[in-house]
This record gives C-alpha cells, sequence and structure tokens, in this order.
C-alpha cells in the first residue's frame, strides 16, 4: 500500500501537485501552464521543501497520464521518470477517467466515466467483479447511452451538454476534482506502474 507520495496532475485543468505525508496532504495549485521541465520541478522541490519530505523507498511518485494537454502530460512523465530513475522510487500513473470515477468506486456498483476532449465524447467503463476493471477509453456513441443501467460519472462542465441531457438524471454524477481522491484508486489496486505513457485520444 502506498503511504506516502507525490501527486502530479499536469493535464491542462486543474493542474496541481500534492504530496501525501503521514495521512496529511498538501497540495500546491499551479497557476501557470506548464511548458517547461524546469518550472515544474521547480514547484515540486520547492513543495517538498516546504514540508520537509524526506525520500525513501517507500516514497511514490504518481502521474496523470491524461487525457489533456499534450505539451503538460509530456512534461509531467518526464519528470516523474527522472525522479523515478535518479532516486529509484516507484512510479505509477492514473488517468481522469478514474479520477473522476473515484468517489463512487466505494459504492461497488458499475461505473461508466465520460470526458469529453477535441470535441468528442469518450467514456471508460468499471465493471465490479470482486474487483474493478475499467475498460480503455474508447470514443462514445450517443445511442450506447439509453442502454445502461450503471452510473454515469461526468465532470461538472458537461452537465449540461445534449448528450448528457438523453441519460436518466438519478444515474448521472457530478465528479468534483479533488487530488485526494487518489486515495481511492490506491485502495482499489486502480494505479498502472507498467508501460507508463500518456493517454492521448484522437
Amino acid at each position: 500500500m502506498i503511504k506516502d507520495c507525490l501527486i502530479i496532475n499536469c493535464t491542462g485543468k486543474n493542474d496541481t501537485i500534492a504530496l501525501k505525508i503521514n495521512n496529511k496532504f498538501f497540495l500546491k495549485k499551479l497557476q501557470t501552464n506548464i511548458i517547461k521541465y524546469e518550472a515544474l520541478s521547480i514547484f515540486i522541490l520547492d513543495l517538498m521543501k516546504e514540508h520537509d519530505v524526506e525520500i525513501n523507498q517507500k516514497f511514490a511518485v504518481l502521474v496523470n497520464s491524461g487525457p489533456g494537454s499534450f505539451s503538460g502530460i509530456r512534461i509531467a512523465l518526464a519528470v516523474t521518470k527522472g525522479i523515478h530513475l535518479t532516486k529509484k522510487l516507484n512510479m505509477y500513473s492514473y488517468n481522469t477517467f478514474l479520477l473522476n470515477a473515484a468517489t463512487l468506486i466505494r459504492k461497488k456498483e458499475n461505473i461508466i466515466s465520460i470526458i469529453k476532449t477535441n470535441n468528442f465524447y469518450y467514456f471508460s467503463e468499471g465493471v465490479m467483479n470482486k474487483n474493478y476493471n475499467f475498460t480503455l477509453p474508447k470514443k462514445l456513441d450517443p445511442s450506447y447511452l439509453k442502454t445502461i443501467n450503471s452510473q454515469v460519472i461526468i465532470p461538472e462542465e458537461l452537465k449540461n451538454d445534449e448528450i448528457i441531457n438523453s441519460i436518466d438524471r438519478t444515474k448521472v454524477y457530478i465528479a468534483e476534482f479533488n487530488l485526494k481522491n487518489v486515495d481511492i484508486l490506491i485502495e482499489n489496486n486502480l494505479l498502472e506502474n507498467k508501460l507508463i505513457k500518456p493517454l492521448y485520444l484522437s
């Protein structure tokens, strides 16, 4: 179980870094788009220095793999891999579909997480058997929404979209951005630690 970690979220929206140390969270909102490796590295070093973080083999780095800003995600992954290689720390990734769905995961019900990017809607479906298994993201066919019985989670900016209005509103939940929800992904073994790469949707 991951206890202490650095969390990096640089997808171009809600760009934030966070530390989880001794069950306490410290968050720093990044006010500017990350366009340079040096800027992100400095923000991370400052946050760690501010909270006197001691890096050891139990410390991990978690990074959002997307979808989102091409440059922001690439830079976040490069910095994460740099920390992983130089400090010999464990490295994991999560994605925005999972982070949004986290608030429903403890209900142990099937979930569909929907995101809009590049003017298209995509979804990842979480099926609960003994554990959750989430599908790779797929482009959303509006007719599919009329057939679902799962709980649907969407970011707030989609709540008035016409495609969402076709869903039974009692099944729709609004996701609030909260990096602390990474804890739920950890508890449910939903982090990726192999072949970590950007999640780009076209």
